[in-house]
């Protein structure tokens, strides 16, 4: 069967100034499809203009399935790519899924009877999918035995049980030469995306990942994440995005890793990942061994500096533990992206100040700031539309973490969002910044240029007084 997989072009804020990362999970999806012919689509390298070449591939590569992958805030653009495509070939199967397909089947599909979709893959989609392709197969397809699948019946919608959890041992490696295009990258460097594990044991309010996962940690096993670190590194990447979910918090599995990565030749690539805070303050001997390993930046999910927003968001660090891992990270001439999440409920003018002061002292190479957001199905989203500081309910297009859906106590959505978006700003003009940036000394020429594209853009948006949502040609 020939299948066409699409990763949706939507991505947040000024995030394209700085690089394009390929869609690992539709890669996971075409390694579990053997004896069948897989083309990948990752629109992130087309936008704005992907009319044309969604168009080229459905009538040249002629697809008998198409799946699309979306993230909350990109399933309004899946929707529409769905339309474009059943107007173009009708009777096209088409199959969606990802965070929201997963979290939001059921409020998807109820009273929706012209939702352009045949079918949805809840859960971790590898085994899922395949099943459904081998069943479409047979003259008769009978879905009813395939765990983890929503599917039409009539005009009526059947949810099938959800899917366990996959052995992680027992799944093939990504499928990458099934994309359509390779041009991803990082401040000029040629990047591609591995996993290590899926999950992390901890609840913090604002995150999806339990509802996919659960409260679990599962690691690869160490000789297939090798292998696809040289198999990355023989298509010609130079970086390396692992893209855990909580990568720290099975030191004993990220300290075998960088060891192994060391061992076998492979620090000649250059990696980045995101982690916890407090995995990296607690564990100094484990940053040691990423330096070792040539990890060149982490984005640490410093989330706050105020010890009661960090409490109340049931996120397992502190202000001093945030200190301690950038100290770390510094120390090993390791770059940090600090992300930081603004718009808690007691948050004012002056302590958005205060914070992000806070967080500038602790010297990251940048800062990359979101508002609070009250993902579909997180806890967080329970207890702020109760206490009614949700603004935003249900366009979930603007649910990207940079547009501001909330507001907090003492501050209306526009005060806030503008509270944020003025610090944002005003700190790619503070000199700290660029004294001994780890991204400056590295790659000066990709450093401003992206900077300074993101200085026009927020400044932009600070006296709009609001973000536009992506225009796109479909």
């Amino acid at each position: 069967m020939r299948l066409l997989l699409i990763a949706m072009p939507d991505t947040a804020d000024v995030i394209d100034f700085f690089g394009k990362l390929p869609n690992l999970g539709l890669a996971n999806l075409a390694g579990n499809l053997a004896g069948h012919e897989v083309k990948i689509l990752d629109l992130v390298l087309y936008k704005p203009r992907i009319r044309r070449v969604l168009a080229e591939v459905l009538d040249d590569f002629g697809p008998e399935l198409v799946g699309l992958s979306a993230m909350t805030f990109q399933f309004d653009t899946l929707l529409r790519i769905a339309r474009f495509i059943r107007k173009r070939q009708p009777g096209l199967k088409l199959a969606a899924g990802g965070y929201h397909a997963t979290l939001m089947a059921r409020a998807i599909t109820v009273g929706n009877d012209d939702l352009p979709l045949d079918y949805l893959i809840r859960g971790e989609g590898e085994a899922t999918f395949r099943e459904l392709v081998a069943e479409l197969e047979k003259p008769k397809p009978d879905l009813a035995g395939i765990a983890g699948l929503s599917y039409r019946r009539g005009s009526k919608w059947r949810h099938n049980p959800d899917r366990p959890l996959l052995d992680l041992a027992k799944l093939p490696r990504p499928r990458r030469q099934a994309r359509q295009d390779q041009k991803f990258f990082f401040f000029d460097q040629s990047i591609d995306v591995v996993e290590t594990s899926r999950g992390c044991p901890y609840e913090c309010k604002f995150c999806s990942i339990t509802g996919m996962y659960g409260r679990t940690f599962r690691p690869f096993p160490l000789e297939r994440i090798l292998a696809d670190l040289e198999e990355v590194r023989r298509r010609g990447a130079r970086a390396v995005f692992f893209s855990d979910d909580n990568l720290t918090c099975d030191t004993g599995h990220f300290r075998s890793l960088c060891r192994a990565i060391v061992e076998h030749g492979l620090n000649d690539l250059r990696y980045a990942t995101q982690a916890s805070a407090a995995g990296l303050a607690r564990h100094p001997e484990l940053v040691a061994e990423m330096q070792q390993a040539n990890f060149w930046m982490v984005f640490v999910g410093f989330e706050s500096m105020t010890a009661a927003n960090l409490a109340g968001m049931h996120k397992p660090t502190s202000p001093e533990l945030n200190r301690r891992a950038a100290a770390l990270l510094r120390q090993h001439d390791i770059g940090i992206i600090a992300g930081v999440i603004f718009g808690y409920p007691e948050d004012t003018r002056a302590s958005i100040t205060r914070d992000y002061r806070e967080m500038k002292k602790m010297r990251p190479d940048l800062i990359y700031s979101q508002y609070l957001t009250p993902y579909p199905r997180t806890r967080l989203r329970a207890e702020m539309l109760e206490a009614g500081l949700v603004v935003n309910t249900d366009d979930f297009r603007t649910y990207d973490g940079f547009h501001c859906n909330i507001r907090t106590r003492a501050l209306d959505r526009a005060a806030l969002y503008q509270a944020l978006k003025w610090q944002s700003l005003k700190s790619y003009f503070d000199p700290s910044l660029y004294g001994r940036n780890f991204f400056l000394r590295h790659n000066p020429k990709a450093f401003f240029r992206a900077i300074g594209k993101a200085m026009l853009s927020i400044l932009a948006m600070v006296l709009r007084g609001g973000q536009p949502i992506q225009r796109l040609d479909i």
